[in-house]
């Protein structure tokens, strides 16, 4: 059930593509280059844990990990646009948040943000997306 971490992906990187007001967004493994002057995020998948839920044969598994997302806005403008960026994800990816895509339900388990600093032209503002998914 390996292809399950596709599914979760796909499930997380729909609804924050959906997400109304989100800039650019730079995938994992695809080629992209910030505008200057102009915020982007970036995306990044990566899966924690993989355990049995139960004991017994054939349980049923868990699966947790994260979704880091890096809020970026120019540089030398204050950290105003990247907080509201960071906001703006959080609030789509509040705890308790289902997440449906296809035959599974991605679960939010907390959104959650630290503190920004300067990545070269942009400030930069992390959100973790804590998820969990029973399969």
């Amino acid at each position: 059930m390996a292809s399950i971490y596709d599914d979760i992906r796909q499930a997380l990187e729909t609804r924050l593509a959906a997400v109304s007001g989100i800039p650019d967004i730079a995938w994992e493994n695809l080629t992209f280059e910030p505008t200057t002057g102009q915020p982007y995020v970036t995306a990044r998948f990566i899966p924690t844990q993989r355990v049995p839920a139960v004991r017994g044969l054939n349980p049923q598994m868990y699966y947790q990990g994260l979704l880091r997302v890096e809020c970026c806005s120019p540089e030398g403008l204050g950290p105003k646009g990247a907080d509201d960026l960071a906001n703006l994800v959080i609030d789509n990816f509040e705890a308790t948040t289902d997440i449906s895509s296809g035959s599974i339900i991605v679960s939010v388990d907390y959104a959650e943000r630290e503190q920004g600093s300067s990545n070269g032209a942009h400030f930069m503002v992390p959100v973790n997306i804590g998820w969990y998914i029973y399969a």
